[in-house]
């Protein structure tokens, strides 16, 4: 077998697919984004598309970019449009003045809560919980549960060093209680300086990001506090006692940070 032959092989089995291959929402959003790319099909493995995250975040590393994997979806594709319609810029979201992240977590979570007077209980809240915390130890916004393999998938290698932005190249948000462009950045850069906290994925309602560690101890009930100000979802609907207990456990035994917005 000559090395042609071996090649053309080894790109079989990476399942890996060319823009002709791929469908028709993929080949959209690729095209209005405009970022280098690579395609895995849903015959792929989980695996295969971390190790090919692994390798790129090392390339990127040595030649100035950022990779994210971008799941092949219908309700993204068609928001990167309304943007576009609503005059939703990148260069001007790059520009603008990021507010403090911290500080707009703790206005977020201070408008949730309300007080005291408003008849909250923050001990309630809290809770103490003593069960066995879930460990989020896989990406999940590029799995297609319906048939327990992925969907097609699209890792995107996004020309900046700074992590942060990603959610400004790959714009999503200012829904419902998912914040805006610019307050996802601000967030972002908060958390990538004082965890090193990387988004890895990014969906229409999920975005999920990778920490170096855990954070542990007392620490994680302040994280949890701020993934509940980010998004309340990930208490009220991903917790079994919606409390911030139980989320504080998870993100003490979990490297990656998982949010979705409904």
């Amino acid at each position: 077998m000559g090395v042609f032959d071996k090649w053309k092989r080894n790109k079989q089995e990476s399942n890996e697919l060319s823009l002709e291959q791929a469908k028709p929402t993929t080949k959209s959003i690729i095209a209005q984004l405009g970022y280098p790319y690579h395609i895995f099909s849903s015959k792929a493995s989980y695996e295969e598309v971390m190790d090919a995250y692994e390798q790129a975040v090392l390339q990127g590393q040595r030649e100035g970019f950022t990779p994210v994997l971008v799941p092949t979806d219908d309700v993204l594709d068609e928001y990167f449009g309304i943007l576009k319609d609503d005059g939703y810029s990148l260069k001007n979201a790059l520009r603008s003045e990021l507010e403090n992240g911290e500080d707009f977590l703790k206005k977020r979570f201070e408008e949730y809560t309300g007080s005291v007077e408003d008849g909250f209980d923050m001990e309630e809240f809290v809770g103490e919980f003593s069960g066995e915390p879930t460990v989020v130890d896989k990406y999940t916004a590029f799995q297609d549960y319906g048939s327990k393999g992925i969907a097609e998938t699209i890792l995107l290698k996004v020309p900046t060093t700074k992590p942060w932005e990603l959610v400004a190249y790959v714009p999503f948000g200012g829904w419902n209680e998912c914040p805006e462009v610019e307050k996802m950045m601000s967030v972002c850069k908060y958390w990538f300086e004082k965890y090193g906290a990387v988004p890895v994925t990014i969906s229409h309602d999920v975005m999920e990001m990778h920490i170096t560690a855990p954070i542990e101890g007392q620490d994680s009930i302040q994280v949890a506090k701020e993934h509940f100000a980010f998004t309340p979802d990930r208490v009220f609907q991903c917790t079994d006692t919606e409390t911030l207990s139980e989320l504080a456990a998870c993100i003490a035994s979990s490297e990656i940070w998982y949010f979705w917005w409904d």
